[in-house]
């Protein structure tokens, strides 16, 4: 999770932390003490949807995938480091890779189709070495109208975000054709730093729900290698005449855990989101 940094306090992480590091200069040395005062529980709740843990039998809130490990990478958004942005990323995609990083979340945008060219090694860096990353679309209530880096990167699973009805969420995510599936973004719970539990919005979440999904089909499905993790994960997503008549609103459908862990879906050779490799080339 390279966020705002996971909370050192909640029950719900104990057992589930087994690394991390700081890039924004004002964290910690294990990524979790939570970094910037208007996004200090942001990580936190990232990570929590992914792979919180509960905090006894039948109690707390519990992820995507509760036995998953996690790593917290913390960064600073906007003025919460002097550290550029975009260096903070690739250091932590490059971390992230070599500390055992089997899938990335990134919840967070640019507001830019484009991005730093630095970023290219980067991703290209975790692509090389199998990994599978999970970027959120972003939100229009909080003024993103067009997907943004670096969820237009090739190769990355674009999450965009609906509601309770399955419907397009109209402020908790934003539209375009680099989507590459739907999962719930409005009324998600949440840890915060504090072990609070919160009701929040954005495909912040949705994105973190999306790599709960993929640590489970890496773990029923060992053999995979990160392009048919990605593959399950849109392959087996479901279809609705909605999805099927927009899809630069809902990519390939909305998600389907169970289908993309159990479903019997054919091998690729490549990532069906595309290739970083190429595009640098041309």
């Amino acid at each position: 999770v390279i966020d705002t940094g996971i909370g050192r306090g909640p029950a719900e992480f104990e057992g589930a932390l087994v690394g991390g590091a700081d890039f924004s200069g004002r964290g910690s040395a294990d990524g979790r003490t939570p970094v910037g005062a208007v996004d200090f529980n942001h990580g936190s709740w990232v990570g929590s949807l992914a792979a919180s843990r509960g905090t006894g039998d039948g109690a707390g809130m519990l992820g995507v995938a509760p036995e998953a490990s996690l790593l917290s990478l913390s960064v600073g958004f906007g003025a919460s480091s002097s550290v550029p942005f975009v260096d903070q990323v690739a250091d932590a995609i490059r971390w992230a890779v070599d500390n055992g990083a089997d899938i990335i979340n990134l919840s967070f945008t640019t507001n830019t189709l484009e991005w730093d060219r630095s970023w290219d090694a980067a991703f290209l860096y975790a692509f090389q070495h199998d990994v599978v990353v999970v970027v959120a679309a972003g939100n229009r209530g909080t003024g993103t109208d067009e997907v943004g880096a670096p969820a237009t990167i090739p190769g990355v699973l674009t999450v965009g975000g609906v509601d309770r009805k399955g419907k397009a969420s109209v402020e908790a995510s934003t539209q375009g054709i680099v989507i590459g599936v739907m999962a719930p973004s409005e009324e998600l719970l949440g840890v915060s730093a504090d072990g609070q539990l919160v009701v929040w919005n954005g495909t912040s979440g949705a994105a973190p729900i999306v790599a709960g999904v993929a640590a489970l089909v890496r773990a029923a499905h060992p053999d995979l290698d990160a392009d048919n993790v990605i593959n399950r994960i849109i392959a087996t997503a479901r279809s609705t005449p909605a999805t099927r008549s927009n899809p630069a609103l809902y990519g390939y459908g909305l998600i389907d855990a169970d289908a993309a862990v159990s479903a019997s879906v054919p091998r690729v050779d490549k990532n069906p989101m595309g290739s970083l490799s190429e595009w640098i080339r041309l």
